[in-house]
């Protein structure tokens, strides 16, 4: 009888130091992969490191900005104005365009040369109307974005605050014009300046639309 007891006292210790190892185990599997999620953290390059915290800083200036929420709204009405008054005004000329190509398909057998050639240039004429049209379509709904996601009023180029004369004027503009001014420098004054990736200020999918865009690399910038 004695035994008996001895065995099951030595089973009831057995049992009482099973969840001690599972502990420890447990300890050592999170000891493993704490060093995982911290190399995880370092993968920003330092100017990657650098933008984030300038980024920080100037979304907290506009924050402490009394009268940005105002301003910010009054922008978003000025674009949401905008919109309104281009929209039918490009479907207007596409419909007058495509009524101009259909009559002179009809009646180009009989067309002078001259004639022709005045048609091509008023065609061509439109085309690049409705090209600025919708590059101006394209900025307005970017701005629009940028006001949704709370980067709006930061220069995509150096994080700095635009000025708010600057988008009085001009509500769907991306840079300061110290920045304009140095990109047009390099690039040409009808390059348009985009974001490519997709966590930098400003970015928008819709930028594939685009021709004649420059954007610049993390070198540049």
């Amino acid at each position: 009888m004695a035994t008996s007891k001895k065995t099951t006292g030595s089973t009831t210790k057995a049992k009482a130091t099973k969840p001690k190892t599972t502990k420890a185990a447990e300890k050592k599997t999170e000891t493993k992969e704490a060093p995982v999620k911290s190399a995880a953290k370092e993968t920003l390059t330092p100017e990657e490191k650098a933008r984030k915290a300038k980024l920080k800083e100037t979304l907290a200036l506009l924050k402490a900005d009394p009268e940005w929420p105002a301003f910010l709204a009054a922008r978003k009405e000025s674009l949401l104005e905008l919109r309104d008054k281009l929209l039918p005004n490009m479907q207007d000329v596409t419909r007058d365009h495509l009524r101009s190509g259909a009559s002179n398909v009809s009646s180009s057998s009989g067309q002078h040369i001259g004639d022709a050639g005045s048609e091509a240039e008023v065609r061509d004429l439109t085309l690049r109307l409705l090209g600025k049209d919708r590059e101006q379509l394209f900025e307005i709904d970017a701005a629009l974005e940028r006001i949704r996601l709370g980067y709006y009023g930061i220069c995509e180029i150096s994080l700095e605050p635009i000025p708010k004369k600057r988008l009085e004027v001009r509500p769907f503009c991306r840079l300061t014009v110290k920045c304009q001014e140095e990109f047009e420098k390099k690039y040409g004054s009808y390059a348009s300046y985009l974001a490519k990736k997709s966590d930098d200020v400003g970015y928008s999918g819709l930028q594939n639309d685009m021709e004649n865009v420059f954007a610049l690399d993390e070198s540049e910038e």
